[in-house]
């Protein structure tokens, strides 16, 4: 059984460098909770979407966009084009339903609405000098709203939207890629449109433009991968008329100034075994990380916060900390990677998951937990999403903190 879920509300864990005692107290506290935890679990319903794991399941935690934002004004928004249309110019009543003040909407059509074509014109400005940091412009913390689909009758037609956050920029020759969580691209949606909240660089006004927040319809999904824990990212692929938007530095934490590889000091996994039970815990290393997400209610407006911990195993990262659905795609950054002063802020991993429970039962009755422990956050690793991407795509490093 393994039910990683949105809901989790996470629980801190302190644990030194070399404190095998404490991995050891991890374990028989795991071991004495799980009689209790697998009763629970057990009679759980999957949610949409779940990952089934053994017994249980992992939920990804992207979460569905709001009411509000409907396929009438997704289609709106990709009539827009590189204008975009103006947050102002939305109804986000509950009973609003997306329509631009006075006016109404149109029919949903087909699951894709488009070829997936740059929209026609240009209409930005060129980079300013200077660092800026999203919120403004697109990069890591942009608010994402993707498109998804369901089967009905042998035909793709839309399911609803996704509500994600967007972590690092990636560059393949002039094109220019942002970074999410594979479970945020629908498969029979992904020559679709994506479309995101985004705020104009201040040069957009001096040009005549409007610097409001507003929706844009940024680019396609040129890559991705929903297969579980470690191996869930996404790339998108963005039209060429926003290139100069593109904001690579995280807020408030800076960077990343490289990727992280490996290096820091810690202990490796242990596995632990009592009569009738094993437990795995992943390896550790004391860190401190950052992420910026639009997770509900924590996240709102795109919080940025720091969590405890790097624990490792395969190719995911996990940690402690707050977060919440819509985070899902998070940039995850060391933040001060004292193995290597040179690459003070790396980007270590996209936030993907919260892990409630990961054990299986034998038939012989024999239980086995980990090595991902209950109130953990995690996501996939950077040296896996450097792998998914290829040679030809290369993570642009932002600004120093």
């Amino acid at each position: 059984m393994s039910l990683r879920s949105p809901l989790a509300a996470a629980r801190g864990l302190r644990l030194d460098a070399g404190d095998e005692g404490g991995l050891r107290r991890l374990a028989g506290t795991v071991l004495g909770a799980l009689v209790l935890a697998l009763g629970v679990v057990s009679s759980a319903h999957a949610a949409p979407g779940a990952e089934q794991l053994g017994w249980g399941q992992a939920v990804p935690i992207s979460t569905p966009a709001p009411a509000w934002f409907t396929p009438a004004l997704y289609q709106r928004v990709i009539a827009a084009g590189p204008h975009g249309v103006p947050l102002s110019s939305v109804d986000r009543s509950p009973a609003g339903k997306g329509s631009p003040s006075g006016g109404g909407g149109g029919g949903s059509g087909p699951c894709l609405y488009s070829s997936g074509a740059a929209p026609s014109g240009s209409g930005v400005p060129s980079t300013p000098s200077g660092v800026e940091r999203p919120p403004v412009g697109l990069g890591p913390g942009t608010w994402l709203l993707s498109l998804f689909c369901t089967n009905v009758g042998g035909r793709s037609v839309p399911d609803g939207f996704a509500w994600c956050t967007a972590n690092f920029v990636f560059q393949n020759g002039s094109q220019l890629g942002l970074g999410t969580a594979g479970h945020c691209a629908a498969k029979d949606a992904l020559g679709s449109p994506v479309t995101a909240v985004v705020t104009p660089p201040p040069d957009v006004c001096a040009n005549g433009g409007s610097c409001e927040p507003g929706l844009y319809a940024i680019g396609t999904f040129k890559i991705a991968h929903n297969n579980g824990l470690g191996d869930d990212f996404a790339l998108i692929s963005l039209y060429p008329q926003f290139n100069s938007w593109v904001r690579p530095t995280m807020p408030v934490f800076g960077g990343p100034t490289g990727a992280y590889l490996g290096g820091l000091a810690g202990v490796p996994g242990q596995t632990v075994t009592a009569p009738g039970a094993t437990v795995y815990t992943p390896a550790f290393s004391p860190a401190v990380v950052g992420h910026c997400g639009h997770g509900v209610v924590v996240g709102t407006g795109g919080t940025c916060r720091t969590s405890a911990g790097l624990f490792s195993s395969s190719t995911w990262y996990a940690w402690y900390g707050a977060s919440a659905p819509g985070d899902s795609g998070s940039g995850v950054e060391i933040v001060g990677d004292y193995a290597a002063p040179g690459n003070p802020v790396p980007a270590a991993a996209d936030l993907t998951h919260i892990i409630i429970l990961d054990a299986t039962l034998s038939r012989s009755g024999h239980l086995s937990e980990g090595p991902d422990q209950p109130g953990m956050v995690a996501g996939t690793q950077m040296s896996k999403i450097l792998s998914i991407v290829g040679s030809s795509w290369t993570l642009v490093n932002g600004g120093a903190p």
